[in-house]
């Protein structure tokens, strides 16, 4: 299971609900079309450079898959996609070893 933490805040403003759509639908979709779960929360940060907590909303993408060297590929291109669509300086990627039961 890889879980991706979006920050949305950017240069010039946030992203808004209609921008994240039009990503997960050409971006994300496409690559894990068997499903995906996500939900919005709110996550802070510590900027090291200003020396400040930085609060702001977030979108949290999760994908349970069986392991594969693709999979990692598809997550990096999410992620390099998001950084590069929306300025943003990083997304956070969190893995967990799950047991999936039908």
């Amino acid at each position: 299971s890889d879980r991706l933490y979006f920050g949305r805040v950017h240069d010039s403003g946030v992203v808004s609900e209609r921008e994240w759509a039009e990503f997960l639908a050409e971006v994300v979709t496409p690559r894990f079309p068997d499903g995906l779960t996500v939900w919005g929360a709110n996550g802070q940060w510590h900027d090291g450079a200003k020396r400040v907590i930085v609060r702001e909303p977030t979108f949290v993408l999760e994908v349970v898959h069986t392991k594969n060297g693709n999979r990692d590929a598809d997550l990096k291109a999410i992620v390099a996609a998001y950084k590069q669509r929306f300025s943003q300086q990083s997304v956070l990627w969190v893995r967990d070893r799950v047991t999936v039961i039908d």
